[in-house]
């Protein structure tokens, strides 16, 4: 039975969505070093790894028994897993199946080894990064524009490891969420967050110009509710956050301001409303929900000329 569960936590190991294999630099290793084993993903905060000694060197592959393996957290709750073979620790040998102190012997590449504390630091270092993120994605409180504009750097600086970069290009989004709300990352009333939004829309317009069709199309599916906000991109996560937040200041303005009459009354309404569906529509060049930007906009003047407050799309 032993052997039985410890082959399904080996397949666990094996289920990381490694959608970009890390490149990581070679390292000279001797028998008896402690090594790493990266097994990041994209959600970088559900990075896993295994540690070990080298065994025995056979020409450019290492035989290494690990003793420490962390598999990656969160991810059947937020992940999408793809069961494969593309995990570093499949096919390993098992040498003991206890569940608590579990001992597996594997041979590997050196790219596929880390020295152990190089990569004890950058695991620690994506964690950080991530921490931002999701605290941004979450609820945002204390996430600051210096601290976003940080998160951004530091994924830039962790190099092509699996999401880094994407993370980084959505930081660079929060940053600019956070800075023109105007609260320093603390929360600010529905008509001051609304009253800079318009430069925030902008920069989500300009970000999917400059991506795939997927990226603006798994926006609008979190928008829509077909796909969930925590996903497989982080710079698709930041966009739809910014639309869904334009949102709930939105549907709170009438309550802020006394009534739905002196929302409706509110200077800043009818470019806001066209902002906010610029954003959604790629500046008019694709559709929601069958919809044209066009269509949505009239459907929107309509009801703040009769006197309602629209609901975003």
């Amino acid at each position: 039975m032993m052997k039985r569960f410890f082959a399904l936590m080996l397949l666990g190991f094996s289920m990381f969505p490694m959608f970009a294999q890390a490149s990581f630099a070679q390292a000279s290793f001797a028998v008896g070093d402690r090594v790493f084993v990266p097994m990041p993903s994209v959600h970088l905060r559900e990075d896993g790894y295994a540690t070990g000694m080298i065994e025995s060197i056979s020409g450019d592959k290492y035989t290494v028994v690990l003793r420490e393996l962390i598999p990656g957290k969160g991810k059947t709750l937020y992940g999408t897993c793809s069961p494969g073979a593309n995990s570093p620790l499949a096919g390993a040998e098992i040498l003991s199946d206890k569940e608590s102190e579990p001992i597996l012997r594997k041979v590997f590449s050196a790219s596929e080894l880390m020295p152990w504390r190089a990569g004890k630091e950058e695991y620690l270092e994506r964690e950080n990064v991530a921490t931002i993120f999701y605290k941004w994605l979450g609820d945002g409180m204390a996430v600051t524009p210096d601290r976003a504009r940080l998160g951004a750097k530091r994924a830039r600086q962790l190099g092509d490891s699996p999401g880094v970069q994407r993370m980084a290009q959505a930081l660079d989004l929060a940053a600019i969420e956070v800075d023109n709300a105007g609260g320093q990352g603390f929360p600010v009333g529905a008509a001051q967050y609304l009253g800079g939004v318009n430069k925030t829309l902008a920069a989500v317009i300009a970000t999917e110009q400059q991506e795939p069709a997927s990226t603006g199309d798994a926006m609008r599916a979190i928008l829509d509710g077909s796909q969930p906000l925590q996903s497989d991109d982080a710079v698709a996560m930041a966009m739809a956050k910014v639309l869904l937040l334009v949102r709930d200041n939105w549907a709170r303005l009438p309550a802020e301001l006394g009534s739905s009459k002196a929302a409706v009354a509110w200077p800043q309404a009818s470019s806001m409303m066209q902002a906010y569906v610029a954003a959604l529509t790629q500046d008019g060049k694709v559709k929601y929900r069958g919809k044209t930007a066009s269509e949505l906009n009239q459907s929107l003047a309509t009801e703040l000329k009769s006197g309602r407050w629209p609901v975003l799309p």
